[in-house]
């Protein structure tokens, strides 16, 4: 069985999300404008004295649903055993309406999906048009939620980066010279060790930013500048006794100022993002490297692990990177986009800029870009030929996170003070048109972000980083991605960095770099 997500849109419809599964002898045909249904290579079918209908079927991916959540249906053309595969069009409606994937599209009520099948030229000899339906149940959801937060902070040994917890609660916080254990106890935080790094490490420069766990929760890797990743076993953090395995992204001299580190699901590659890496032939600073990892005996990252390439996005200094949760693309903001690199979305005043000031009195640049890139391209063959779309993004992307059904990318946009709102599908198949949305922060310089609460809510850490402004944290209501907006402000430290979420859905972990400060955010929604 196959299936494929489409998205896509025509004339007097909205945008239309919906999953086709082609079935053995049952071919799904594309929507319209989305390309065509034949099946190339298959015999000519035998005309029957009449032409049949086929069967449809309809399945939405749940039975019910609320306005706030989102909806695939499944498809299914068939012409029954031993008959030619059917090519045509298929089109979902629900009454006069289009189905749409986001959240918010569908009606309260009881709604008939009917998804209607129109044969080409092909088969219309040999088939009917036909139709099949199903029944959604759909529940007004109430609005934006009412959101209550209460903190608890915690003194780091150094400068806080990021914050990482496992699922037993126990939490991980790069600083400076390595990680800070905090150990769950009485209700609250307690510090435990810091896990320094190397002092070799630290005389080449070295400096600890984000950390990201392996899908096994066993390993946990980082990105500490100049000398590149490393990775730790996680039991071994946790009782204060980690060396870690370095893998170099190129010379100390070149600075490449390694970020953070993604691993894939099976555990075969890791991605590096590298600030200010130049590609052997590129102008722009700013590349994605990829690491094949090997494991000792027990597991941990060993001798072996190599950098098996780089790649370049066409924009300078790279600063963010995240891996879908099928771990089939990698998504890469650069700050600034290289002057002539070919991008989606310059028609678009919010993606495309030429008057982007990160500081008062600073420089006025162009804007930055969004890099979708193929993960089983990369890891055969890292190169430009990877790189599936390139999207100009506002005024400085940053960070990103993405909602766990993939459906929608959410960027903080550092120089505009807002987030934006990308749909994944559309990235690659209209990225012209991929925006969903956009919102402000309420606040200045965000950069951390992370969607929680079921995906209603992004928490965002605006770091106030040019002091143009004052440092916060809020929560966006974001189950609409056309209509998002600020539901919560929370009093932060000085330059709120990232955001964490913690395995219960709820609790926030944000670190606040200029003030030493781990602060804990516990999160209540009605």
């Amino acid at each position: 069985m196959e299936f494929r997500g489409v998205e896509c849109s025509y004339p007097g419809s909205r945008l239309m999300r919906v999953v086709l599964a082609v079935l053995t002898g049952a071919l799904f045909g594309l929507l319209p404008g989305c390309g065509g249904g034949s099946a190339p290579g298959a015999p000519a079918p035998t005309p029957p004295t009449s032409p049949v209908k086929p069967t449809i079927t309809v399945t939405p991916s749940a039975a019910s649903v609320t306005t706030a959540q989102a909806l695939s249906v499944a498809v299914a053309v068939s012409g029954g055993s031993g008959s030619p595969t059917p090519t045509g069009s298929v089109t979902l409606t629900s009454g006069s309406a289009t189905i749409l994937v986001a959240a918010g599209s569908l009606s309260p009520g009881s709604d008939t999906l009917t998804a209607s099948y129109t044969p080409d030229a092909a088969s219309s000899q040999v088939y009917a048009s036909a139709s099949g339906a199903a029944i959604e149940s759909v529940t007004s959801s109430s609005g934006a939620p009412t959101v209550t937060a209460t903190s608890t902070t915690y003194a780091t040994l150094g400068a806080p980066f990021q914050a990482a917890v496992t699922a037993s609660g126990t939490v991980f916080v790069s600083v400076t010279d390595g990680v800070q254990v905090f150990t769950p106890t009485g209700g609250g935080l307690q510090s435990a060790c810091v896990n320094e790094l190397p002092s070799a490490l630290l005389s080449e420069g070295a400096s600890f930013a984000n950390l990201s766990f392996f899908s096994n929760g066993a390993e946990i890797g980082g990105g500490i500048g100049s000398p590149g990743a490393i990775f730790y076993n996680v039991a071994a953090l946790e009782s204060c006794a980690a060396t870690g395995y370095l893998v170099s992204q190129g010379l100390i001299g070149a600075d490449e100022g390694t970020l953070e580190v993604a691993v894939t699901p099976d555990g075969k590659y890791a991605f590096v993002s590298n600030e200010y890496g130049v590609v052997s032939g590129a102008s722009t600073e700013g590349n994605i490297g990829v690491v094949a990892l090997m494991y000792d005996a027990n597991g941990n990252v060993t001798t072996g692990t190599t950098l098996i390439g780089q790649i370049s996005t066409g924009g300078n200094a790279v600063a963010g990177m995240t891996l879908s949760p099928d771990g089939k693309r990698l998504y890469v903001t650069s700050g600034v986009a290289a002057a002539g690199t070919p991008a989606s979305g310059g028609n678009n005043p919010v993606l495309a800029k030429s008057d982007c000031v990160q500081q008062s009195n600073g420089s006025v640049g162009i804007n930055g870009l969004l890099t979708v890139i193929d993960v089983a391209a990369a890891e055969s063959a890292p190169g430009p030929a990877a790189v599936l779309a390139t999207v100009d993004a506002g005024c400085m992307p940053v960070r990103m996170s993405e909602s766990a059904d993939e459906s929608t990318l959410w960027v903080a946009v550092r120089g505009d003070n807002r987030v934006l709102a990308f749909g994944t599908a559309m990235l690659e198949s209209n990225p012209n048109n991929a925006l969903l949305g956009y919102a402000d922060t309420g606040g200045t310089a965000p950069v951390g972000i992370r969607l929680f609460h079921h995906d209603e809510l992004l928490a965002v850490a605006n770091s106030n980083r040019f002091n143009t402004g004052m440092p916060n944290a809020t929560i966006l209501y974001v189950s609409t991605s056309g209509a998002a907006g600020v539901v919560q402000t929370i009093p932060t430290g000085l330059f709120p960095r990232e955001i964490w979420v913690g395995p219960d859905d709820a609790t926030l972990y944000l670190t606040n770099y200029d003030s030493g400060t781990l602060q804990v955010i516990e999160t209540t929604v009605n």
